[in-house]
């Protein structure tokens, strides 16, 4: 039916109005915005980013712009799921937490003022950028992070413009001391080196890694607070704490990606200089740290490609040529971002300044990430190619303070080798699916390319073992603080656990579900052998061996797995390790059902409704 003169000047109208007074939110989903400010009623509804101001750079088309709308689309169906739980459940815990006269958090950690995102200027602006005449703090006293070395006037909260509160540093000691630890055990940067600093000066820079740091510190406080009460509350309590917790560390993810949204995907903003994107880049991982540990992040995540797509970039050659053309493009990086902190003359040997250091750190810890999810998707590693520009040729558990590229045993203790391996055995997988697809596999050549890396495993195994220094378990994992000797026995264990789990993976991809093959006994044995032998604090970092292992066990062999995780405390076991338990317990329960010829690793990784991100 034609449209009459009225309604298309109606239509005109609202389309005028909606491409030019509404939030760029709006726009980019074609909804008709109310204008309200700060946030207008629809994204306030959906409870999504709203954005005014400037127009921000995904929305010129193309890839950027799909990317953001893609993003927006799962965002409203989480919190519709999640409004739809709240629903169900608020009304209860709020009735049952007044009857037992407890609050689920205390409020010292769960108030507005520390749980505030909202943008830092709105007590003067509706907009969202921030000048630093304007920032300067209110004569209230300092606010606390006017101590880290590049000060917070740049980034601070806006709550602590009127109200510092000194709970500030001390969460965020609390994540240098306990969190960090826990997350990376192996992580323990030498005397020489520049350590954590990277972080500090990050938190001085970026809302982003502020608000994700500060808000896990408080819900692994949170988590300990409560293991300190079970004594004293019934097993209901308990389980009322978790899911108040559990809905307000929703809450605080919530408001961590409507900060990732205000960021604009500037990522591809081409006036950005190199050190900014590693900036942007590092404050990226903060959120997929925060994700991961609480078990919220799985391979496809946005936040996982823009982290890659800046990676690539900062990889990217600039032009910049060194007198020294035998170093690698990571060590060419480095320097474009300044001068190291030291550097002896004559021998190219560096300590490394704080940004350099946060720049290997990240870029390691993407290399890590980018081969795990890889598993689970079937993908060959998007950044397989960047392995020989960033990774160490050589791997042995020391560490070498002038080395520019990344040894992984001293970031997440499983040593480069073993990472290369399964990097390729994930590309050996999806070559295979897409030869099965295509109706093409060889099998002849399957064989060859797995004896390959099957003969790499094997070698670095022996070698390994060869190597290894006899050590006792004490001096293995509790050095003095200034004990400078190279200590390759403290990833010893872990880096085995890996490859034997390594071997597993290769044979499923070979061989498919054989839970009978000699092979895949003898290495299931030997990671449940050497977990006797790992502290429980190291454990999250073994979450993708140990499911890979746990899933491929007998029902004779189930109870050593669950041992490992029966008495440990939730701080240990939350996000990572808490979802490997679950895909056990699934995977067991279908174990007698389940095709050799079909299922194999990725299944089981999914095998909770989506693909999980075990790191």
């Amino acid at each position: 039916m034609p449209i009459g003169s009225s309604t298309l000047h109606a239509l005109q109208r609202d389309w005028a109005q909606l491409t030019t007074e509404g939030c760029w939110t709006c726009k980019l989903r074609r909804k008709k915005c109310d204008e309200r400010r700060p946030t207008c009623g629809i994204c306030d509804s959906l409870e999504i980013a709203c954005t005014y101001g400037p127009k921000p750079t995904w929305m010129h088309g193309g890839r950027q712009q799909r990317q953001m709308a893609e993003m927006l689309k799962n965002d409203i169906k989480r919190n519709a799921a999640y409004r739809r739980e709240k629903g169900n459940t608020s009304g209860k815990v709020a009735h049952d937490a007044a009857i037992h006269n407890f609050n689920v958090i205390p409020n010292m950690v769960v108030s507005n003022n520390l749980f505030s995102m909202e943008p830092m200027d709105d007590a003067t602006s509706g907009e969202q950028t921030l000048t630093p005449e304007s920032d300067v703090p209110a004569s209230h006293g300092p606010t606390p992070f006017a101590l880290l070395p590049c000060g917070h006037q740049e980034h601070r909260c806006s709550s602590s413009v009127e109200h510092p509160s000194l709970l500030e540093p001390d969460f965020i000691m609390k994540y240098f001391d306990y969190v960090f630890p826990i997350l990376f055990p192996f992580y323990r940067p030498g005397l020489f080196e520049t350590g954590r600093s990277w972080l500090l000066l990050l938190l001085g820079k970026s809302r982003i890694a502020y608000h994700s740091t500060f808000s896990l510190a408080s819900y692994f406080f949170t988590m300990a607070l409560t293991e300190a009460d079970i004594g004293r509350e019934s097993g209901n309590c308990k389980q009322l704490r978790w899911e108040e917790l559990e809905q307000q560390t929703d809450k605080c993810f919530d408001s961590i990606r409507t900060d990732m949204l205000a960021l604009g995907l500037n990522s591809q903003n081409a006036t950005a200089t190199k050190l900014e994107k590693v900036e942007m880049m590092e404050s990226i991982i903060q959120v997929l740290i925060f994700e991961t540990a609480l078990g919220k992040s799985a391979p496809c995540n946005s936040h996982l490609a823009a982290a890659f797509a800046l990676l690539e970039d900062i990889m990217t050659d600039s032009g910049r040529t060194h007198q020294d053309q035998s170093q690698s493009k990571l060590y060419s990086v480095l320097l474009e971002l300044g001068e190291p902190l030291w550097t002896r003359p004559g021998y190219s040997q560096h300590i490394w300044s704080p940004y350099q250091a946060g720049l290997r750190f990240s870029a390691g810890l993407l290399i890590f990430i980018d081969v795990v999810a890889s598993t689970a998707c079937q993908e060959t590693p998007r950044l397989f190619s960047y392995h020989p520009h960033i990774l160490a040729r050589i791997d042995d558990g020391t560490a070498v303070v002038s080395d520019a590229e990344v040894r992984l045993s001293n970031t997440v203790g499983c040593r480069n080798w073993v990472i290369r391996s399964i990097a390729e055995i994930s590309a050996l997988a999806s070559w295979k699916g897409e030869q099965n697809k295509a109706n093409s596999l060889s099998v002849v050549e399957l064989v060859d390319r797995a004896s390959a890396i099957a003969s790499d495993l094997r070698n670095g195994i022996l070698e390994t073992q060869n190597c290894h220094i006899a050590t006792s378990p004490s001096s293995m994992n509790h050095r003095p603080p200034f004990d400078l000797h190279p200590n390759p026995s403290a990833t010893f264990t872990s880096t085995l656990i890996w490859a034997y789990a390594a071997q597993l993976y290769l044979s499923v991809v070979v061989s498919g579900w054989q839970l009978s093959n000699t092979d895949v006994r003898a290495n299931v044995t030997q990671v449940i052998g050497l977990l006797q032998d790992v502290p429980a604090y190291q454990l999250r970092a073994l979450a993708w061996p140990v499911c890979v292992a746990g899933c491929l066990a007998l029902e004779s062999e189930e109870s050593s797995f669950l041992a490992l995780l029966s008495n440990q405390g939730k701080v240990y076991t939350a996000g990572a390790l808490d979802d490997v338990q679950q895909i056990w317990e699934r995977v067991w329960q279908t174990r007698t059902s389940l095709r050799a010829s079909t299922w194999d690793l990725a299944s089981c990784f999914s095998i909770l409704g989506s693909p999980v991100l075990l790191v």
